[in-house]
């Protein structure tokens, strides 16, 4: 039994502490954008970065999408970026590209490898429904986490406090 606790113990560590320390997933991380784009979220160090965790087959997801590019709008002169990543979808990027122009989505789009995403998702606290909002700090530090849709007041409740 003592070995058995042990063995648990060491593992949740070993895990914790390899994820934490493992590149792939952090804000160095190279992601891909649907434009072609590469883009780190460490380069947003500054700035206050909403992550939207999101896929096009997801109807809270779809209505978060206007609110969405109208905070873009109004915030980013006051240091928000909003980055949206396509999140457990078949990989189709002309459909998605269609989907952007659509819908006018004027942020970047993250489509990048299942890997990489999955990795990401890990480092900025776990993606486990969508959509999931994270919101870093001009430290990149994770401020703030949703599950599940907002509306544009309470987006703008999450990020207001810290422009």
């Amino acid at each position: 039994m003592r070995l058995r606790l042990l063995l648990i113990v060491f593992m949740y560590f070993f895990v914790n502490l390899a994820v934490a320390g493992d590149e792939v997933g952090g804000l160095s991380t190279p992601l891909n954008t649907v434009d072609g784009k590469t883009l780190h979220l460490a380069d947003f160090k500054g700035k206050v970065v909403l992550v939207n965790f999101w896929a096009t087959w997801c109807p809270p997801c779809l209505d978060e999408i206007p609110d969405l590019i109208k905070l873009q709008k109004q915030y980013a002169d006051r240091g928000l970026v909003v980055i949206g990543i396509d999140y457990m979808e078949k990989p189709d990027k002309k459909r998605l590209t269609g989907f952007i122009d659509e819908q006018g989505i004027n942020y970047p789009i993250v489509f990048s490898d299942e890997r990489t995403i999955q990795a990401l998702a890990r480092s900025l606290g776990g993606v486990y429904a969508l959509p999931v909002t994270k919101l870093l700090n001009r430290d990149g530090k994770v401020a703030a986490s949703h599950i599940g849709g907002l509306n544009f007041s309470e987006m703008r409740a999450m990020v207001e406090p810290l422009l």
